[in-house]
């Protein structure tokens, strides 16, 4: 192997940590192409330049191959902050790339959501105050990527918060709402306006009945799988409005 090869593939360890063989080739391939095209411009254009920058390969890459880089590093949390490390471009290229938020402070949200735009699942469970502004961010923030929105443990939020979410972001199709102790019917009615909704987690609910149940049995109509374990509030009504109303569904296929 030439020693050029040598030294991408050298950084590329120090850099982005272990990857498959194949992986390691492929990409090997494409640091030593890109950075014999940038010397070639060089002593085409017959310019020097001592900026070290100039000379990184890394440089050179264009955001979808960084894509394809970063698909391989979702396994390996300590690569992706090496990554993040090399230059603000790259920094740039991973934000764009993420599509899992797991913040630990729900105060953090309005920032974070500028930053990171094509985000597709939300996930506030280390969140334990999450009020309606906080659900009003993520509704506005990712109307038209957001797919999973995970509230297991938080609190604070109201029927209003979750109206925001099921109103503002038609591609919603899973949500976890267990542990939500203090959500009532009329969330529950928020919950029904999620109309592409096919996952729902409603454990331990406990102020939810059979009216709340029944909302969302008319307004979910995609809805595959509900978990109601230790929801005491809801009874055979609730139960049998939820059997009638998916029977249908599957009798209509």
């Amino acid at each position: 192997m030439p020693r050029e090869a040598e030294d991408v593939v050298s950084h590329r360890r120090l850099r982005f940590g272990y990857l498959d063989a194949t992986a390691l080739h492929r990409i090997n391939n494409i640091f030593v192409l890109q950075s014999s095209t940038m010397k070639k411009l060089k002593r085409h254009h017959g310019t020097q330049n001592d900026d070290a920058t100039t000379d990184n390969p890394f440089e050179a890459l264009t955001e979808e191959l960084l894509f394809a880089i970063l698909d391989f590093l979702d396994a390996e949390p300590s690569a992706k902050k090496s990554f993040l490390l090399v230059s603000k471009w790259f920094y740039t290229v991973e934000a764009r790339h993420r599509r899992v938020l797991r913040p630990l402070r729900a105060e953090h949200l309005p920032a974070l959501a500028g930053l990171y735009r094509s985000v597709s699942e939300v996930d506030l469970s280390l969140c334990p105050h999450v009020g309606d502004g906080a659900l009003e961010v993520v509704a506005g923030a990712y109307a038209v990527t957001l797919r999973r929105l995970d509230l297991l443990l938080s609190r604070r939020f109201t029927g209003s918060g979750l109206l925001s979410v099921g109103e503002g972001c038609g591609g919603l199709v899973e949500l976890n709402l267990s542990n939500a102790t203090k959500l009532r019917d009329g969330g529950a009615a928020a919950v029904a306006q999620a109309g592409n909704l096919r996952k729902l987690w409603l454990g331990r609910c406990k102020l939810v009945t059979d009216m709340g149940i029944g909302c969302i049995a008319v307004g979910c109509r995609k809805l595959r799988l509900i978990c109601l374990k230790w929801c005491v509030g809801i009874g055979d009504l609730g139960v049998d409005l939820v059997a009638i109303r998916y029977r249908c569904n599957c009798n209509e296929k």
